[in-house]
C-alpha cells in the first residue's frame, strides 16, 4: 500500500507547486492595475428621468476601496434597441470617489417636444451601462418616473 501511496503523494505535491509557482507568477506579472479593477464598485442609487426635459440624472455611489473614473456611459431602449445616448472618452472629466451625480441630454427624436413625457418614451425600460477607466462594466435596467 505504502508503495503506491507514496508516489501518488509525489505527483501530487509536483504538481501542486508547480501550480502555486505559475500563480505567483501570475500575480507578478499582472502588477498592481489588476488588483485595482478587481476594488472597483459602483451601484446606481438614483435614476431621474426630468418630466417635462431630454435630460437624465444618474446618482452613482462608489462602494470599492478606490477612486473610479466612467469612461463610457450607454442608454439603450430595451424594446426597439434604439440608442437614446452614447458618450466615451469620459475618464479625465469624470471621478467617483465617493458618490456622485451625472446628467446628460438624451436623443429622442420620436418626442414632439423632445421630453420622457411622450408615451414613446415613457412606457419602455432602458438599459444604463457604465464603462470604467479600468475596462469594468457596470449597468442597470430603469423605466421613467418609476425608478
Amino acid at each position: 500500500m505504502l508503495a503506491v501511496v507514496v508516489p501518488i503523494g509525489g505527483v501530487i505535491l509536483s504538481q501542486g507547486l508547480g501550480e502555486t509557482n505559475e500563480l505567483n507568477q501570475r500575480l507578478i506579472t499582472t502588477g498592481p492595475e489588476t488588483s485595482n479593477s478587481l476594488r472597483e464598485d459602483l451601484i446606481f442609487e438614483h435614476i431621474r428621468f426630468e418630466p417635462k426635459s431630454d435630460t437624465v440624472t444618474i446618482s452613482i455611489r462608489n462602494i470599492g476601496t478606490i477612486q473610479t473614473s466612467v469612461d463610457k456611459i450607454t442608454v439603450v431602449k430595451m424594446d426597439t434597441q434604439e440608442v437614446i445616448f452614447s458618450q466615451s472618452n469620459l475618464a479625465s472629466l469624470m471621478m467617483i470617489k465617493d458618490s456622485g451625480d451625472i446628467s446628460f441630454k438624451a436623443d429622442l427624436p420620436n418626442a414632439t417636444p423632445e421630453e420622457w413625457q411622450d408615451s414613446y418614451y415613457s412606457n419602455s425600460e432602458y438599459k444604463i451601462s457604465i464603462i470604467t477607466g479600468r475596462g469594468n462594466f457596470f449597468d442597470t435596467i430603469a423605466r421613467p418616473f418609476n425608478t
